[in-house]
């Protein structure tokens, strides 16, 4: 960085700088993220008008249209009592719900894909879904509460072709998949916008050692 460039970060950093149109000829960089924003011309509120990237990258907003990453790690899973077809695996994160300032208020998560890769099988049999519910915290083995499913045999798929029910049933995840292997699955499905919180469950009994499952989970969305 530039002596010049130094002192406009000084300047910057702790307080709103009006750059104009500025031109760099290098990347631009930044620790925390990228927003834009809108100033309420009367209140001076701040709101993110729908293009961000977060500090990790994992989070990519356009518009209304999310890109989101998650880290699935089963380390924390505890077989002293068995897990049955409901219960939470692990609580993945929470999902992004801004958008323009021009449309109306979000009230639902559209759901068009998901990724899951297997990077350390689980080492037992065990099969599971993807969940949104609208409480975070619940605890490994609790059942989540009042969870819409997302990606798993429960959910209704949405043909893009037909505009209706695809009339087919979808198969669990694998946690157990050799590693490496994915399940994708183009659900096109709904879910409040107040269950925003992301958790994987599973759908069989599990009473043996699971901790060693790894898995990331890249979920395409939209706010509308």
């Amino acid at each position: 960085m530039t002596e010049s460039a130094h002192a406009l970060f000084d300047i910057c950093q702790d307080k709103e700088c009006n750059m104009a149109n500025t031109t760099f000829s290098g990347p631009v960089r930044s620790k925390g993220g990228f927003n834009v924003i809108n100033e309420n011309s009367t209140t001076g509120a701040i709101t993110q008008t729908g293009f961000s990237v977060n500090s990790t990258g994992q989070l990519i907003s356009l518009g209304s249209r999310k890109i989101q990453t998650f880290v699935g790690s089963l380390a924390a899973t505890d077989t002293a009592s068995a897990y049955t077809d409901g219960d939470v695996l692990v609580e993945l994160g929470t999902l992004n719900s801004d958008h323009p300032d021009a449309l109306v208020t979000a009230t639902k998560f559209f759901i068009h894909k998901a990724v899951v890769g297997i990077t350390t099988a689980a080492g037992q049999t065990l099969l599971g879904t993807l969940k949104l519910s609208a409480t975070s915290g619940t605890a490994t083995n609790a059942a989540v509460s009042s969870g819409t499913e997302i990606v798993g045999a429960g959910v209704t798929a949405f043909s893009p072709t037909i505009s209706a029910d695809a009339s087919v049933t979808e198969i669990d995840i694998n946690f157990n998949n050799t590693a490496g292997n994915f399940h994708v699955f183009e659900p096109n499905t709904t879910a409040p916008i107040a269950s925003n919180v992301l958790y994987a469950a599973a759908t069989t009994a599990l009473n043996a050692d699971a901790s060693a499952g790894r898995f990331t989970v890249e979920l395409e969305y939209s706010v509308f």
